[in-house]
């Protein structure tokens, strides 16, 4: 019987599912309407629908402007005008042939006429953003040397008659997140559109690559989208993002800010012969997001300075156009925003920047870059100023999916107002528990987390709950108040477990200081504060039994269960499962494909010598003679950022050695498991085995034996070292005398 059969009325993997998934919200010029997508599984077809809904701001009316199919899909919604919608919507397959590429189509608000395209492009093309001045329309494509559409269909029709299947490559990055990269390249295109007397739209000209010759490419891959580029008011120039022309783009994060001047007459859109120019070439890190002014002065975007370094802090810059100079808005605020927009008379942008365990709007006023949050609860996103200073955003929290909200910026002291109430009728019936917050002291400062209590839970009764330790990934990530359709608490919750996740040492949202200070230290600080964690809630919440813990970790939170496997504090647990972890650094930096990331965590390259003290150092795969403790191994099998062998060798290990262990192999699925009926079986498996190990029936994981104590172990998860500048003092004995085997 699965655990899901076990429990009822708790929040299950099926009621994740099969709840509809918001797109992000997008408003009209006026203010009046705003439109988003949402998707919905349908398990007995396993198949999912994606269709336009409309909802009025300020009757709250929602209505659906296309009707849900398996078929046919609609996906990101903009407004041309107050009354017509552009979006894209896939064309399916004629019996017999293959199906077209998505258009463009258009919907008529004033009508009930059905929707009509207004592209015919030969190629799959994303990311629409629209210039409603200069009626403008961009979108981006993969295309080859030759820059065209045309061409790039050709190409691809070419390429399927190909007799061989190789791939060769001179350079990194060969793949990347899930994909192999090809020859072509995603570039920026643009083309006029014109509203005829009818009401009726339709585009005039040609579309034209504003990259055309260049060894660049935006949006970036593989998760950029239409925030990686924006359109100059007057419709004069673009501002884009696209990495550093070279050959290290395996090891490298610089990501810069490029300008291409344009030019429109009677609908004919030229390029300046000009090279686009980067404003911030001189700074070798990522920058992201730029965006124009409202009155088209100024671009503002945000900038790292730390090279290789995906998760040093955002600052805000201003870029003025006319004197090409900088100004750091946000040099001494010590959080990292993730998006911009500009209010309506440009005194001041918003922000969305994550802050401890919330991801809030933040108002910065341009004159003085005074900081002021104006949301404290939940997690913001896709931030619309609309006419009237009214602020129009999506938001969710651990126990709602994506809703529309509305803020009043001409009061003070106003809550946001909820707009949409998407599952209210469905959430009546589920069991979402509020998570409860909580603060303990950790290896060097206070640290952070989140209970949430169990189904069924019985306020002062003496009954004890199983408990699910969930570490989360990154590691420069954290726990928030967010809805998750992966990793929700809620469903764990739902099986009858209590549920804790920490945001140790490395996690965003607390300090720039504090995420760093996970660097060259990743089983150190973070561990400590894993396990004085646990210590807290066993202590301050009597309801939790103490002798039935379950670890559970994704990514880097793979990584620390087995890195926890071979600790004393591993010990503490009945089980384990280790999602897409890591088994050895080393091996792991010459695998991934993203190696910025590898280099900057351990302090360079394996064939450094000092580099690879730290990766052996913190290496899971040193200690797999202690590991004891049953563990379920997921792994992706187009996981290219931690590939599968890291998994395979996990699930080996423990086998060898006798300990219980299974294997769970996806091989259509990356990083993450996203397809719906793929997120049922790993659900399933994972409360199957968390629920076993966790019951009173279950044997116990085997006890250190008097050898693995003389090996360190006996001193226990608080004397583990951290790394600081006295590092090399701090390393044990037999692992330099592992890591001196054989020739450097």
């Amino acid at each position: 019987m699965s655990a899901e059969q076990e429990i009822s009325g708790g929040f299950s993997p099926r009621d994740l599912v099969s709840l509809g998934r918001p797109g992000l919200v997008v408003t009209s010029p006026n203010g009046k309407y705003a439109a988003f997508t949402m998707s919905t599984y349908n398990e007995e077809e396993n198949k999912s629908s994606r269709n336009l809904y409309l909802v009025d701001l300020q009757t709250s009316e929602i209505k659906a402007l296309t009707e849900a199919s398996f078929e046919i899909k609609q996906d990101s919604p903009l407004f041309l005008s107050d009354s017509a919608i552009a979006y894209f919507q896939n064309i399916p397959a004629k019996e017999g042939e293959e199906a077209g590429p998505s258009q463009v189509f258009v919907k008529d608000l004033r009508s009930t006429k059905d929707a009509y395209p207004i592209t015919q492009v030969p190629v799959e093309i994303g990311n629409l953003k629209y210039n409603a001045k200069a009626k403008l329309l961009a979108f981006s494509a993969a295309v080859y040397e030759d820059g065209t559409l045309e061409g790039a269909k050709e190409r691809d029709a070419e390429e399927k008659k190909r007799k061989d299947s190789a791939l060769v490559y001179d350079e990194l990055l060969f793949r990347h997140w899930d994909t192999f990269t090809l020859q072509k390249k995603q570039n920026i295109f643009v083309i006029s559109l014109q509203e005829g007397s009818d009401g009726t739209w339709s585009t005039a000209g040609k579309e034209v690559n504003i990259m055309a010759n260049l060894d660049l490419e935006s949006p970036v891959l593989p998760f950029g989208d239409s925030e990686d580029f924006d359109i100059a008011p007057d419709g004069s120039e673009i501002a884009f993002v696209s990495k550093a022309p070279g050959n290290d783009k395996g090891w490298s994060t610089a990501q810069h800010i490029y300008l291409a001047k344009i030019k429109k007459s009677d609908g004919v859109i030229e390029v300046e012969s000009t090279k686009p120019n980067a404003i911030n070439d001189d700074i070798k890190a990522a920058s992201s997001h730029p965006t124009y002014s409202q009155d088209g002065t100024k671009i503002a975007y945000l900038q790292m300075y730390v090279p290789q370094y995906e998760a040093d802090r955002n600052r805000v810059i201003l870029y003025d156009r006319s004197t090409g100079e900088r100004q750091v808005l946000t040099d001494s605020w010590d959080r990292s925003p993730s998006s911009i927009a500009f209010a309506e008379d440009d005194s001041s942008i918003f922000v969305v920047a994550e802050d401890y365990g919330r991801s809030k709007i933040f108002q910065i006023t341009l004159s003085n870059g005074n900081v002021v949050p104006l949301t404290e609860h939940h997690t913001a996103s896709s931030v619309n100023v609309v006419p009237g200073q009214t602020l129009v955003f999506n938001m969710n929290s651990m126990t709602s999916p994506s809703d529309v909200f509305a803020l009043d910026l001409s009061k003070t002291n106003v809550a946001p107002r909820r707009i949409t109430d998407l599952h209210k009728d469905l959430k009546a019936d589920l069991h979402l528990p509020e998570p409860e917050e909580f603060s303990f002291q950790g290896a060097k400062t206070t640290v952070h987390g989140w209970i949430i209590k169990p189904y069924h839970y019985e306020e002062g009764s003496t009954k004890k709950y199983p408990l699910a330790f969930l570490i989360h990934g990154g590691p420069q990530g954290n726990w928030g108040d967010s809805w998750s359709t992966r990793w929700n608490p809620s469903v764990f919750a739902g099986a009858g477990f209590a549920v804790v996740a920490i945001n140790p040492t490395g996690s965003t949202g607390y300090g720039q200081a504090f995420t760093d200070a996970i660097r060259k230290n990743w089983g150190g600080a973070p561990y400590q504060d894993l396990m004085k964690g646990l210590d807290h809630v066993l202590e301050t919440y009597d309801f939790i039994d103490k002798e039935r813990v379950a670890g559970l970790g994704a990514s880097y939170g793979g990584y620390m269960i087995n890195w926890m496997n071979g600790q004393a504090g591993g010990r503490r647990f009945r089980c384990f499962v280790n999602h897409d972890g890591v088994f050895n650094t080393q091996n792991t930096f010459w695998a991934t494909e993203e190696l910025y990331f590898p280099e900057h965590e351990f302090g360079g390259t394996p064939f450094n010598p000092v580099a690879r003290f730290i990766y052996e150092h913190w290496s899971p795969s040193n200690y797999v003679r202690r590991w004891k403790t049953p563990t379920l191994v997921v792994h992706g099998g187009k996981d290219y950022r931690l590939v599968d062998s890291e998994g395979f060798s996990t699930f080996t290990a423990l086998r060898r050695q006798g300990v219980p262990a299974r294997l769970v192999y996806f091989p259509d699925e990356n990083h993450w498991v996203i397809q719906p009926a793929n997120s049922l079986k790993w659900h399933k498996e994972v409360l199957e085995w968390i629920t076993y190990w966790t019951s009173e029936d279950a044997p116990k994981a085997a006890q250190d034996s008097e050898s693995d104590s003389e090996e360190n172990i006996s001193e226990g998860w608080e004397k583990v070292p951290g790394l600081d500048s006295d590092v090399f003092k701090d390393f044990t004995t037999d692992v330099k005398r592992l890591i001196m085997q054989g020739p450097m």
